[in-house]
Order: structure tokens, then C-alpha cells, then sequence
């Protein structure tokens, strides 16, 4: 990759920043919680990450991920993986609420969970590149990819995001939870 200097990666956030502005915004009904969303573009040579969120919930955004997502003309798999992210900043919030002794919105037993994988997190690729197949059975992740598939096909149909990334070892009760949050996005629909 051909190096790009400070004041040209300074040039590509500004170009990108509306995209990612205006599709945190869209999905703002869905989030299941009022915090401002904090992001950042990061300049990773990484492609494979397109994303990630830190510990104090701002959300890493591969700017080369991006670039190439949208000169392929494909923003869903960069709004889905945005969701995906979002989706983990809720985890944490629920979580610090049940450290705090405070009323959530989910099982207890699936928030210790939660913490457990957060404090024993497996990474999407292992040290030698490879993709970590421990990754995907976290629940955090798995519930991530659920809320975030859900979301885009509640949007747009079956049709325009069948090429979104679901990771294979996911089978019929990752589809069945899919339509749960689908129901669950159409009542949000109703109310607002």
C-alpha cells in the first residue's frame, strides 16, 4: 500500500464523515438508548476490520475499509458493521448499569456473560491473520450480528442484503432471533 501522508488522510475523513454521520442518524430510533455515538476514522491498513469500539465507547472506523465499501457502491455492509458496533456500545452500557446495581433491560445471567467475554474477549483475527473461529460463539457477538443483520433486513429486505457477511456457524436460532428484533423494530416503527 502506497504511503498517504497526514494532511491526505485528514482530506479522506472530511470527504467520508457526512456517510457516517448521516447513517448514525438514521438508525438513531433503533439503538435502545440516547447517548451521543462517538466515532473516529482510524487508518489501519487492516481491510479485514472495518470496525471497532474501544472501552470508552467511541467507535474505530477503518477509513480503507470505507473507501473501498463505497467505490464498490456497497454502504450497507458499512452501515451494517456501524450497527454491529453500536450494538456493543448497548452491551456496555447495560453492563456498567448492572455494575451499578441499576434496573436493565436484559437477563442478568446474559450480562455476566457479557462481562465474562468482555474480560476473556476472543478477537476476530488470531495473531497470524487468520479469522478466530472462537470469536463468532461469543455472545456479545453473536447477539451483535443479530441485532445488526436484523436491523438491515428489517430496512431493506432479504434481497439487497444478502451479500452481508453472516458468519457460518450461525444456524436456525441466529434466524429466529433475527425476527425477533425485526418484531421489535416494527413496534419502535409504531410508537414513533
Amino acid at each position: 500500500m502506497t504511503k498517504i501522508d497526514k494532511s491526505e488522510l485528514e482530506l479522506l475523513s472530511e470527504s467520508y464523515t457526512p456517510i457516517i454521520n448521516d447513517l448514525i442518524e438514521k438508525n438513531k430510533n433503533y439503538y435502545l438508548f440516547k447517548e451521543k455515538i462517538r466515532w473516529a476514522f482510524n487508518f489501519g491498513n487492516e481491510s479485514e476490520v472495518m470496525t471497532a469500539v474501544t472501552k470508552d465507547n467511541i467507535i474505530k472506523i477503518n477509513i480503507f475499509s470505507v473507501m473501498r465499501c463505497y467505490f464498490a457502491k456497497d454502504l450497507y455492509t458499512i452501515e451494517y458493521y456501524l450497527l454491529h458496533e453500536i450494538r456493543h456500545i448497548y452491551q456496555h452500557l447495560v453492563i456498567d448499569d448492572f455494575n451499578q446495581k441499576l434496573e436493565i433491560p436484559v437477563d442478568s445471567e446474559l450480562v455476566k456473560q457479557w462481562i465474562y467475554e468482555e474480560n476473556n474477549y476472543i478477537p476476530a483475527i488470531d495473531k497470524n491473520g487468520k479469522e478466530n473461529e472462537g470469536y463468532f460463539k461469543q455472545d456479545i457477538e453473536y447477539d451483535a450480528y443479530a441485532y445488526s443483520y436484523a436491523l438491515m433486513k428489517f430496512k431493506y429486505g432479504d434481497n439487497n442484503i444478502s451479500h452481508l457477511y453472516v458468519p457460518e456457524q450461525y444456524n436456525s436460532d441466529f434466524y429466529n432471533i433475527v425476527n425477533g428484533w425485526i418484531k421489535c423494530f416494527e413496534s419502535i416503527d409504531k410508537e414513533s
